[in-house]
């Protein structure tokens, strides 16, 4: 037993040792963001008795051969609730139930301290506890170099705790008197306190989960766990009164209250983004501007809520670069501004209008973007200088963007008139079938729709019987669901118009074109809203148009009631010949 006294001193004289580095471990400017959270857990498995009645003689293992056999008498579970203060440092409360048994050879023995009664070859059945305890943990791999994903981490850890108990029956194991209860179950419960110190190995299985194995040796203030103390083997025979200790190796889960944001895979994982820009390549209007707009697809679950990406668009050209002004990409979650903000599960399409002075340095150049990742700490940082000088951050892929300015040599040209006739067949549209928010049946819109009927009739008789069908849908649904049903719309179209066809025959084509945006912008700016401008503009810079047009038609009723319903429809179109008289100048280079 002084062994294992001794053995815990060193414990406590490491712990001590390492707690002032792992504090200094916690410091130092711009390191990787720490996560500090909440977490519950629950962990179970083996007992293992260290008592007076255990097999234990300076050899922990030898142990197990007992409880191979009776593996249900030595068990444990606990339930708890912690808190991780940093990279290293974290507190737990856990609290659970257990049972202890063992047998001893050789090793004179006696029951509740009567010297008078020596005994050998003894057994105890079911001791079983109640205990909770308060923990102190260090994360040894997080002194040295902080990574929240790590895979395995060596978590040590120390605490104080209660142990409430209540002892079980002692037996005879040899002898004549074999199976012979010795002492009966104590009939009350009695307190003990306990000092529990351990290791516990963890693999991070997600960001909010830890499977881990818990070894923890608990060292009790009781030496009545088993009833029995050991005597010494002198002419004395006094008897020891050590402690009893139990340790368990149990296997458990941990769940993690944390918002994680994992800003180093985001950029490891930058390809996903893509870009466009238009034009490519650049070109220079006659007022010597080159003007263009940068389209950037973030792809769907991949934007953190907690992260912000800065993406510096620059013009490189041998011996140096143009900046252009930084797009900043935040997260749902960020309570700061940025030009766009993106949604976790759906992503989206941002686009970024430039406008520059044509200088000769843009001649040949490329158009190049460098996207930077940081966790929102309270600030948005305009520049990526201010990034690296404030905080911490990760680099993703450089990528090319565009060609830049593609100067040609320039000759003299003069202007020359010229007239042609062109002749080709145009979709027109002759009839619109209209249709109820959510709904794909044409008698739902009976008096709008015998109109469309009617004129359908008039182009039969006219003799046309090429047709084709375009539906729409309003755009505030989901986009899956609006491409259903503009296709359902389509269908119900052209059910329709063969039913009126009756024995004529037709031929008709048609598609689902899903949400209508284009339509919905330009009925917004020729409608009589006052803030019509306002709406167009809340909506292109969304992130989820859908949800801002919900949030629209909640503040311009207009919106649902006239302009929407204009949107839910299938037009009907018929192809017909158009000669274009095209008068035009053309430059044609000076003789």
């Amino acid at each position: 037993m002084k062994k294992n006294l001794t053995i815990s001193k060193l414990v406590m004289l490491v712990v001590m040792a390492v707690l002032p580095f792992s504090m200094f471990a916690q410091e130092g400017k711009n390191k990787k963001p720490v996560e500090r959270y909440w977490y519950i857990q629950a962990d179970g498995g083996l007992s293992i008795n260290h008592g007076d009645v255990a097999n234990y003689e300076n050899w922990i293992f030898q142990d197990f051969d007992h409880y191979k056999k009776v593996a249900l008498q030595n068990w444990n579970a606990h339930l708890g609730v912690g808190y991780q203060f940093g990279k290293v440092i974290g507190l737990n409360f856990k609290g659970g139930y257990g049972l202890l048994s063992g047998h001893k050879h050789i090793q004179p023995l006696v029951l509740n301290g009567d010297e008078a009664n020596v005994l050998y070859d003894l057994g105890l059945e079911k001791t079983n506890y109640f205990e909770g305890n308060l923990n102190l943990t260090f994360n040894l791999f997080n002194m040295f170099k902080y990574n929240p994903r790590r895979v395995i981490n060596f978590v040590p850890h120390i605490g104080i705790g209660g142990l409430y108990y209540q002892a079980g029956i002692v037996n005879q194991l040899a002898g004549e008197e074999v199976g012979t209860q010795l002492a009966d179950a104590k009939a009350n419960r009695e307190f003990s306190f306990t000092v529990p110190a351990g290791m516990e190995i963890t693999f991070n299985l997600a960001p909010k989960f830890d499977l881990f194995l818990d070894y923890t040796y608990n060292f009790t203030g009781t030496d009545a766990l088993d009833q029995v103390a050991k005597i010494a083997a002198d002419e004395e025979k006094h008897v020891i009164n050590d402690k009893d200790m139990y340790s368990q190796l149990n296997l458990g889960l941990r769940y993690k209250f944390n918002n994680p944001c994992d800003i180093d895979k985001m950029a490891r994982e930058s390809k996903k983004i893509t870009y466009r820009v238009n034009p490519d390549p650049l070109v220079a209007d006659e007022e010597g501007k080159v003007c263009f707009d940068v389209i950037v697809t973030i792809p769907a679950e991949y934007f953190e809520k907690q992260a912000v990406l800065n993406l510096k668009p620059y013009l490189s050209y041998k011996g140096g670069q143009i900046d252009l002004d930084p797009i900043t990409f935040v997260g749902e979650k960020v309570k700061g501004e940025g030009d766009f903000r993106v949604n976790y599960k759906e992503g989206g399409e941002f686009t970024k209008h430039y406008c520059k002075d044509y200088v000769p340095e843009m001649e040949n150049c490329e158009l190049m973007g460098d996207p930077m990742f940081y966790v929102y700490d309270g600030k948005i940082y305009p520049t990526q200088d201010e990034i690296v000088k404030n905080t911490y951050f990760a680099q993703g892929s450089t990528v090319k963007l565009a060609d830049g300015v593609i100067v040609t040599e320039k000759d003299e040209y003069i202007d020359k008139v010229v007239t042609d006739t062109i002749e080709s067949m145009e979709p027109v549209l002759k009839l619109t079938y209209f249709f109820n928010k959510d709904k794909y049946y044409i008698g739902d819109r009976r008096k709008l729709n015998n109109q469309a009927d009617a004129a359908f009739k008039d182009l039969l008789k006219a003799g046309v019987t090429e047709f084709e069908i375009r539906a729409w849908a309003s755009p505030e649904g989901e986009g899956s669901h609006n491409q259903e049903l503009s296709n359902n719309r389509d269908n119900a179209a052209e059910s329709q118009l063969k039913k009126l066809a009756k024995k004529t025959e037709i031929n008709i084509t048609g598609k689902g074109y899903g949400e209508d945006w284009n339509t919905f912008i330009e009925l917004v700016k020729n409608s009589d809203l006052k803030d019509k401008d306002a709406i167009v503009n809340n909506i292109n810079n969304s992130s989820n148009k859908q949800q801002t047009i919900k949030e629209m038609c909640a503040i311009y009723p207009q919106l649902e009631k006239d302009i929407l319903p204009q949107l839910r429809r299938a037009d009907v179109y018929v192809k017909e010949p158009v000669k274009t008289a095209v008068t035009k100048t053309i430059k044609v280079k000076k003789q």
